[in-house]
């Protein structure tokens, strides 16, 4: 007989939504780090680059019921920030690997699972073992 433990931590089912999280965790992290660090040097631009993680939260919140835009919309922001590093200087673009590489990464999962994904509309819901549905009326 094997014992079983729950951990209380839900799982999250929509892998889409959860990859946008963590890109906007670490982009919270890293703009904050800059933005403590750099904010008498850093002017409007820097300040909402710094500050993009909220942006991701905002669209890990809308890749609940739209993922795919969701995803492409974040995958969009992030290769306009990095177009925007590389007009600036090449050497400027190659900092920071050890955040972007991540960053990247998460985007193509959240792509990548937001095609394997079909969006929920809203007057559906699932169904139960009961046959009941979750919605409530």
């Amino acid at each position: 007989m094997q014992a079983t433990y729950s951990t209380g931590i839900r799982t999250d089912k929509n892998l889409t939504a959860s990859a946008l999280f963590g890109v906007a965790a670490i982009q919270i992290l890293v703009g904050g780090i800059g933005y403590f660090l750099y904010s008498r040097e850093m002017g409007l631009l820097d300040r909402v680059i710094a500050f993009s993680g909220f942006l991701y939260i905002a669209l890990g919140v809308s890749a609940r019921w739209v993922p795919l835009p969701a995803a492409v919309a974040g995958a969009v922001l992030y290769v306009a920030f990095l177009g925007f590093q590389a007009s600036r200087s090449t050497e400027l673009l190659m900092t920071g690997l050890i955040f972007k590489i991540p960053v990247v990464a998460l985007l193509v999962v959240s792509i990548v699972f937001a095609l394997r994904r079909p969006p929920v509309s809203a007057g559906e819901g699932r169904a139960s073992p009961g046959g009941r549905s979750d919605l409530v009326r």
